[in-house]
């Protein structure tokens, strides 16, 4: 998995370019861009070169203030979605893919990028459409073992795909096809026990569950760990993240609730600079299968409960969730056999059989190791090896 460290061979008049990136307006697409964004700048200000400027074109959504934060300048286009069912939206989406792709053309033009990076989506098809009619070199990431339709359309404009799992090589041109991995936030890795400890009021001889669904929050698994408290709680500390739109009535309701030692419960719509702490203090990570926190865990090397999204497309987490419960790195639950029964027997039992654990750990330290230096900076590599091959061509 090594790749050359292209960034030492590179002159600044070499690394100067215009950056685009593309895709949908969720923490899934949003979060491995800005991990890519802030390994460029952090490489580029460590050898003293002249930084690089990152555009981003998509939707209008909850994440672009941190894409405004981290200096990325914004272009928003209308998104369609071309969905495998009946659905009279599919022919409303079918003229807003038309608008957006014209106002990508446009916005391309205007920017002329030396690169596309696209993290896929269907609000990223027509800015990869745009930059392919200007023949704009494009680079595309998957992050799932199951591509969904967005990445298998724009995986036929795009001159690099780089996969996190080696299975879904299958879906796209070998030729093209790179393993990569997926990229970390750096920050995630550099959480503070203590000051969790302290921010969050917990107690330290008590073991801590973590529970997220994601950026947006799951309600099964909001309804499953609120009925699940009282019994969990007897054991256990709880910092529950909720989903913004879900907090208000979930705090009204834990509130309201019989649970014992209420001061072991922890509610929060989501946390920003915080969840790194929490990710350190946490003894056990309870979440959906999306693949940005799938491959954070394993690289915190925390023992978690996976619990899939039954209904996503292309059945995506499912598949990622049974990847890594096939080489016993977690603990995976059905959504359709998920209750309260089921999940606090399945947490109760990994804390009575420390073994257990202690072998997904160690599971976890040896794909860590197959996959070796950090993935977002294997990404950065292919995005600048292409750079240069493009120039060298000229």
């Amino acid at each position: 998995m090594a790749r050359i460290k292209y960034f030492e061979i590179l002159t600044k008049e070499e690394i100067f370019m215009k950056i685009l990136l593309t895709g949908g307006g969720t923490g899934g697409h949003i979060i491995p861009l800005l991990t890519v964004v802030s390994e460029i700048r952090k490489t580029e200000a460590e050898k003293n070169l002249v930084k690089s400027e990152f555009i981003f074109i998509g939707p209008q959504g909850d994440f672009n203030h941190c894409l405004l934060d981290a200096d990325v300048k914004i272009k928003i286009i209308q998104a369609g979605k071309l969905r495998r069912y009946l659905s009279l939206e599919n022919i409303t989406d079918i003229f807003k893919i038309i608008i957006g792709t014209i106002q990508s053309l446009f916005f391309v033009n205007q920017v002329k990028p030396d690169i596309v990076f696209s993290k896929g989506g269907f609000a990223s098809v027509p800015p990869v459409i745009a930059a392919w009619i200007y023949k704009i070199p494009i680079i595309t990431h998957e992050s799932d073992i199951v591509p969904g339709l967005a990445n298998r359309i724009i995986a036929k404009f795009a001159k690099k795909i780089l996969i996190s799992f080696y299975f879904s090589k299958k879906y796209f041109s070998e030729k093209k096809v790179i393993l990569t991995g997926n990229p970390i936030r750096e920050d995630i890795m550099r959480g503070n026990k203590n000051k969790a400890r302290d921010f969050f009021n917990l107690k330290e001889d008590i073991p801590v569950i973590l529970v997220f669904g994601g950026s947006q929050g799951a309600r099964k698994i909001n309804e499953v760990i609120t009925m699940s408290l009282p019994k969990i709680l007897e054991k256990f500390q709880v910092i529950h993240l909720c989903g913004k739109g879900n907090y208000e009535k979930l705090k009204d309701e834990t509130e309201k609730m019989e649970m014992g030692d209420k001061t072991r419960y922890r509610i929060f719509p989501f946390l920003a600079d915080g969840l790194k702490d929490a990710f350190a203090l946490c003894d056990l990570i309870v979440s959906r299968a999306g693949a940005n926190s799938l491959f954070e865990i394993v690289a915190l090397e925390k023992p978690g409960i996976i619990i899939p999204l039954g209904n996503a497309a292309n059945n995506h987490q499912v598949e990622n969730a049974e990847f890594f419960r096939k080489r016993k790195m977690l603990i995976v639950i059905k959504e359709d056999t998920l209750d309260e029964n089921i999940l606090t027997k399945k947490i109760f039992e990994l804390f009575a059989e420390n073994e257990v654990r202690k072998d997904m750990v160690i599971e976890m330290k040896k794909y860590n190791n197959f996959m070796g230096q950090k993935p977002v900076y294997n990404i950065i590599s292919e995005i600048y090896d292409f750079d240069i091959l493009s120039k060298n061509k000229k």
